[in-house]
């Protein structure tokens, strides 16, 4: 396929502008006065030590959060189940929570980047298997793992060999329909599909430049976010699906935004070279640092150069959601049966080693939390129902 330029957020929102969305994509007056009607965050949770990145709400009201081990976060349980009295019990438990430097990896949760749930009555952990400092993670230690929610029990520990996962390769988010499986890798890029029937697996789109970091991710005040002084790489991150299942939404964390068919991800008569044909430019997004999709098809957006959370509807069009400095850093977000929009902060924007030379070394403020709003069915126009 023939790729649109890149735009720059000044052309991406002079073009948007045009479109008569300029109110939704500033700090305009326009856009803050807009801010005045926004929902109103309810706080959920709250983590005294442990930086966490995802969230999971059971049909029930159960809710479970994967807490990753980064830089910094070293000590963490990785996945805990959040109790009606708020505080935090680790789950499985049985080993899986208390993992120690030397021990085996492949029975212990070591950095669960993501944490979801499909059938409302198992989780899906995607452990990525490394710890701060390391670029590859040892033979069996990145691994997709499903959890019984009610016993705790191990259903599946998928982990797979280097034709599908080489060296350097991560995987970061995944979602599921009908016994297909669709992972990201954000350390090479690529899209991996698993038959769930099978365990058989494909590595997509490895080559393409739509799995690629191509611009570097924004952080507070526009400013890239570095590494040692080095820009931060993440390949292909956020994933979705479309409420009929027909297509995969994807990205490189700093955008922009594409989509596939997933029927041709899953045929293997098709070359890589004509998958790539497949492939629709949607979005210029920005940065995200996290999305969501409601079974309307809106893509929920979750920014990182700003506390902002915007949504893309099927119609093309860019919605205001709400804006509030308590939003740095919303990650992996989770929408309920209700429409409830669940955002657990990470706080990725603050952290210190994402600064850069100069830097605030102290944004991060304690306690880590998960907040909620109520997802409106009308916001300048009607949400696609």
């Amino acid at each position: 396929m023939t790729y649109p330029p890149i735009l720059s957020r000044r052309s991406f929102c002079q073009l948007a502008a045009l479109g008569g969305t300029a109110a939704l994509l500033a700090r305009s007056p326009a856009a803050l006065a807009y801010a005045s009607h926004q929902p109103e965050l309810e706080l959920v949770a709250e983590s005294p030590r442990h930086l966490w990145n995802s969230i999971v709400v059971l049909p029930d009201g159960r809710k479970f959060s994967g807490m990753p081990r980064w830089k910094g976060f070293e000590e963490t349980p990785s996945v805990v189940r959040i109790q009606s009295d708020g505080s935090l019990q680790p789950f499985p438990g049985k080993g899986w929570n208390s993992w120690t430097p030397g021990a085996d990896r492949r029975e212990h949760f070591i950095c669960v980047n993501a944490l979801n749930c499909f059938d409302g009555k198992t989780l899906w952990a995607v452990d990525q298997g490394i710890v701060p400092g390391e670029q590859a993670a040892p033979a069996g230690a990145q691994k997709l793992v499903q959890l019984d929610a009610d016993t705790g029990r191990i259903l599946r520990n998928l982990s797979f060999g280097t034709d599908i996962m080489p060296p350097g390769a991560l995987f970061n988010d995944l979602r599921i329909r009908d016994e297909w499986m669709y992972v990201t890798d954000s350390g090479l890029g690529a899209i991996i599909v698993i038959d769930l029937r099978t365990g058989k697996a494909l590595r997509r789109l490895a080559g393409s430049p739509t799995t690629k970091q191509v611009r570097p991710k924004l952080g507070r005040g526009n400013r890239p976010m570095l590494i040692d002084g080095k820009p931060a790489q993440t390949q292909a991150d956020p994933i979705e699906l479309s409420p009929d299942g027909q297509w995969l939404y994807y990205q490189p964390a700093s955008g922009p935004l594409y989509r596939v068919p997933t029927a041709a991800l899953r045929d293997t008569s098709l070359s890589e070279q004509a998958l790539e044909a497949r492939i629709e430019y949607v979005y210029d997004t920005p940065t995200l640092g996290g999305t969501a999709m409601d079974d309307r098809g809106n893509l929920i957006l979750g920014e990182a150069d700003v506390p902002r959370i915007r949504i893309l509807t099927p119609d093309g069009s860019l919605r205001f959601l709400l804006e509030d400095d308590r939003l740095w850093g919303v990650d992996a977000m989770y929408i309920t049966r209700d429409r409830y929009l669940y955002m657990p902060i990470s706080q990725v924007p603050n952290l210190p080693w994402l600064q850069g030379p100069g830097g605030d070394q102290h944004l991060v403020k304690l306690p880590f939390q998960i907040y909620r709003v109520k997802l409106p069915d009308y916001i300048g126009a009607p949400l696609h129902a």
